[in-house]
């Protein structure tokens, strides 16, 4: 089972719209997908319409209650072939609860390996935007990053940030996953916007996408309707382009890649 974190250290970058379309389109092309949400707002799993403040049983749950199943908390959406471990505000409990246990940090890596051996193809987990004990299980537990970069001055830095960490990462346990892609966000028509892709295109010679994500009001109203882009507006710009990075995502594999 592949393992890729939507990540970047900066909000507003469309890491959560990536992970939730992106998603869909694998489903949309026979793969199982278990999306795994560990940000605290729950966004992954509104935006496929489940009701995370009714649930019982949460992602925060199962990672602090290692004698819970390992299907237990998740829950099937309304999309054939995708299912989630939700999240909601109570996760932002998870760091007090769990700090005092030695493999604190091993958590999310530890459950995963207890799913059950081809029953999803993929693990796509949504990554908070921040440096926690949540960011350090998602970097231990991943085995690639997909990192979304508004073209913005202040996502580029954030993308900086995200470089900085996984270096800190690899010298302190030997290891850390590698960038599959690179994603370009929230694409404006002004001069700043063509000198940040230009820098992403030095940078990362090998792993940016070839696909840029501009802004789509198709996908916001998808996102306030609990519904991916796909279901909403198949034809738009939008789910265009998520599909064209899905198919990117599938296409990678495990190639080499830009190191950070």
């Amino acid at each position: 089972m592949r393992r890729i974190a939507f990540w970047n250290e900066k909000g507003g970058t469309c890491k959560t719209t990536l992970c939730v379309n992106v998603a869909a389109r694998l489903a949309a092309r026979g793969r199982r997908v278990l999306l795994v949400d560990l940000d605290t707002q729950g966004h992954a799993g509104k935006s496929l319409g489940v009701d995370v403040r009714s649930l019982a049983v949460t992602v925060r749950d199962w990672l602090l209650d290692p004698r819970r199943a390992p299907l237990e908390a998740v829950v099937r959406t309304p999309l054939p072939g995708v299912d989630i471990l939700p999240a909601n505000k109570d996760l932002a409990g998870f760091p007090a609860a769990a700090a005092a246990a030695p493999d604190a940090a091993d958590r999310l890596d530890q459950r995963l390996a207890e799913v059950p051996a081809g029953r999803y193809d993929l693990a796509l987990l949504d990554a908070p935007p921040s440096q926690s004990l949540l960011t350090e299980n998602v970097l231990r537990a991943a085995r690639e990053l997909v990192v979304p970069v508004a073209l913005t001055y202040l996502a580029l830095d954030g993308c900086a940030e995200v470089l900085d960490s996984l270096v800190r990462l690899r010298a302190e346990r030997g290891r850390a996953p590698e960038i599959t892609l690179v994603v370009a966000t929230l694409q404006r028509r002004t001069q700043l916007a063509g000198e940040i892709l230009g820098k992403l295109r030095e940078r990362f010679p090998r792993t940016l996408s070839r696909t840029v994500l501009g802004w789509s009001v198709k996908v916001d109203e998808a996102q306030s309707h609990g519904r991916t882009v796909f279901e909403h507006a198949p034809g738009s710009s939008g789910a265009r382009a998520l599909a064209a990075i899905a198919d990117e995502i599938l296409e990678r594999g495990s190639p080499p890649r830009d190191r950070s």
